[in-house]
């Protein structure tokens, strides 16, 4: 008889084509998911279909990659806020033509990241190209909380991230680079989440569902003995935690 089990803390639910079955999925294989959105008005205007599944969980999110496009709404956000405790996909992205954005992202990030929403809530971030600025603010507004999804940055940032006590989720695509499994070496075990981040972090270049994630966690197995037990046992570490800083 199985006593742990899968999770998968990052994944964009509504990027699938069939997402009430993906969730369906989810929730018949009795894997944790946190279903990461874009926008607070899509959170807003889908979070009815999904709020009595018991594995996935939604969470409320402003992408970075958004800034540029739409206007971050505080009062959709603060709305968001009453029906969940955790809050993703947001963070920084100082990549490419995101560049052009930074101050503003900057700005939203703070909000999203402040003192009034941050007790008790767990992020998910997105931080390419801004690793270390992302770091600053989740310090500087004392987030508790927080997963680093898919870390792309530096050796040095990263133990900077460690030494702060946050967590990483990594996904199956890391483990297809040097670059990847480097990163993934240098997490701590006590740190470590997983994520699939699909349909977007494909495998064999196909997109990846919940029932992919025997095959996967075996993967992983490879590099990091004992991978399923360690993720699941940090996973409920951070419930818990999130738990403590709600009641503070």
């Amino acid at each position: 008889m199985r006593n742990m089990g899968y999770v998968d803390l990052h994944v964009h639910i509504d990027f699938y084509s069939k997402p009430l079955e993906l969730a369906n999925e989810y929730e018949n294989l009795k894997i944790y998911a946190i279903f990461v959105t874009y926008l607070p008005e899509i959170f807003l205007k889908t979070r009815y279909e999904y709020e009595n599944y018991k594995y996935v969980r939604m969470a409320l999110g402003f992408h970075p990659d958004m800034v540029g496009e739409y206007t971050f709404d505080k009062n959709e956000f603060e709305k968001g806020l009453k029906y969940t405790r955790y809050i993703g996909e947001v963070g920084l992205d100082f990549s490419g033509s995101n560049q052009q954005f930074k101050q503003a992202q900057v700005e939203i990030f703070e909000k999203i990241t402040s003192p009034n929403y941050n007790k008790g809530n767990i992020y998910s971030i997105h931080s390419r190209k801004a690793e270390a600025e992302v770091l600053e603010i989740l310090k500087k507004n004392n987030v508790k909380n927080a997963i680093f999804h898919w870390y792309t940055g530096g050796k040095k940032t990263l133990k900077d991230i460690v030494a702060s006590g946050y967590f990483f989720s990594v996904n199956h695509k890391m483990l297809t680079s040097k670059s990847g499994m480097e990163i993934i070496r240098n997490i701590p075990k006590s740190q470590l989440l997983f994520e699939t981040d699909g349909p977007f972090a494909r495998k064999d270049k196909k997109i990846v569902y919940p029932r992919d994630l025997k095959e996967i966690y075996e993967d992983f197995e490879e590099v990091i003995p004992d991978f399923e037990k360690i993720v699941f046992s940090n996973f409920k570490r951070l419930l818990f935690q999130k738990d403590i800083d709600r009641i503070k």
